[in-house]
């Protein structure tokens, strides 16, 4: 079996050959809702997506999509890996193997309650199918068969995976076909006895039973494809590759310490200490907004804050106490930081009170207790086993300056560092910061 190499835009997807016939992976499953409406269904999600190549997965308790585009250097008449396997195996099940023997590339493909789960149709090093392979069995799904290589030392059994794609096994409804507009009669004729056969076999209160674990199902698969885009959301915003398991790390998920300062000051430092009779109070600044607050003085009015203030800003002035104090509003949207190492606890609350220390800072350090949130039971099924704890710990620091945030920071040791909240209050004549972070460590 061979690996036909990709562009860097495709990268997820790759196609196999073996006696001949092509075999793609990495296609995004999407369940279809409607039983005589299924491929209209598909095409609007094709075309919304800009996907126009589907295979379509129909078993008495769902219909499901694989989509890829032809970009991707697929073509109509190739088979679905994740199809054909599903075909043969059953409704329940997951399976990894090595697909090089020159090169670290494994394959994974899972299976539940008949539908291919989102993210487990792809091909990777044996570290990311391992944690594939893991994150699926920490999730408590009970797969009814495990086919795993022996190197992984997870059970299981080897699969014969080159036996099941032999020429003779392989059947029409494995195969890719190009999405096309309308529908004919012979899918007209298709749904009409798909309809039928689905109606007949939901009655009473099975139906009800089935009904309740397909939407579970589909909420989890829903879930996966979710993280699946949050992932290349963050790769996007962090401009480089992040591990899957990024999304487990809330530090990842935040700015970095000086894109939320520089974010910050962007609004914050514009704001004057008096507009047209009005005197700057405080401000404050969370990351997504920018809130300020003025207070009336003198003969000012509100028609004149408004004014002074008029597209500074997407919200116009929110006044409260008669009038005589208001409140500017910002939005804002910074990009995330990505995932990356984090330093020993000792090592990072040494080096982050020593750096402050040095600008005459008080800062406060204390570890906040960390809670992981349980994965709820599927319906008629044991809950799952307790989450792992976190391999992190979090400390809330807190401290009051003079010294303007940027400056407090410049070169600061800040790995681990995510910044929640900068405030600034008018006192005494000069300006006095309040920072709020939270630090990650080992």
């Amino acid at each position: 079996m061979s690996i036909e190499a990709q562009s860097p835009r495709a990268s997820r997807v790759q196609i196999l050959h073996h006696r001949g016939r092509a075999f793609v992976t990495g296609l995004r499953w999407h369940p279809l809702g409607s039983v005589t409406g299924h491929m209209k269904e598909a095409r609007q999600f094709g075309k919304a997506n800009k996907l126009d190549i589907v295979t379509i997965r129909r078993t008495p308790r769902r219909i499901q999509a694989g989509f890829v585009a032809r970009t991707d250097g697929v073509t109509k008449g190739m088979y679905s890996l994740a199809s054909t396997l599903a075909g043969q195996l059953g409704e329940s099940w997951i399976a990894a193997w090595r697909v090089s023997q020159d090169e670290d590339r494994y394959a994974v493909v899972a299976v539940h309650e008949g539908g291919i789960i989102p993210g487990c149709d792809v091909i990777g090093t044996e570290a990311d199918i391992r944690r594939r392979v893991a994150q699926q069995r920490s999730r408590g799904i009970e797969f009814e068969e495990w086919y795993l290589p022996p190197e992984f030392e997870m059970g299981g059994k080897p699969l014969d995976v080159y036996e099941l794609l032999q020429p003779s096994r392989l059947k029409r409804e494995y195969r890719l076909r190009h999405l096309v507009f309308g529908l004919s009669r012979a899918e007209l004729a298709q749904l009409a006895v798909a309809g039928i056969i689905v109606t007949g076999s939901f009655i009473g209160w099975s139906q009800w039973n089935a009904h309740q674990k397909q939407v579970e199902l589909e909420r989890r698969l829903a879930a996966e494809q979710k993280r699946l885009e949050d992932l290349a959301k963050m790769q996007s915003e962090s401009g480089r590759a992040q591990p899957l398991q990024a999304l487990e790390h809330p530090w990842a998920k935040r700015p970095s310490v000086e894109t939320f300062i520089v974010g910050c000051s962007k609004v914050m430092y514009q704001w004057p200490l008096d507009i047209r009779g009005w005197a700057f109070i405080d401000s404050q600044c969370d990351g997504s907004q920018v809130l300020a607050s003025y207070k009336r003085i003198g003969n000012s009015t509100a028609a004149e804050l408004m004014a002074a203030t008029d597209g500074i800003c997407t919200d116009r002035p929110a006044f409260y106490e008669q009038g005589n104090s208001a409140t500017l509003r910002c939005e804002i949207s910074l990009p995330v930081a990505g995932d990356e190492a984090l330093p020993a606890a000792t090592e990072a609350q040494t080096s982050i009170f020593s750096w402050l220390h040095s600008f005459s800072q008080t800062p406060t350090l204390v570890e906040v207790p960390l809670v992981v949130p349980q994965e709820p039971a599927l319906p008629g099924q044991p809950a799952p086993p307790p989450p792992p704890p976190p391999q992190w710990k979090l400390f809330e620091l807190t401290y009051t300056t003079d010294l303007f945030p940027y400056d407090s920071f410049k070169d600061a040791p800040v790995q681990g560092l995510r910044l929640r909240e900068i405030k600034t209050e008018f006192m005494a004549n000069q300006l006095k910061w309040k920072v709020t972070g939270d630090l990650y460590a080992k």
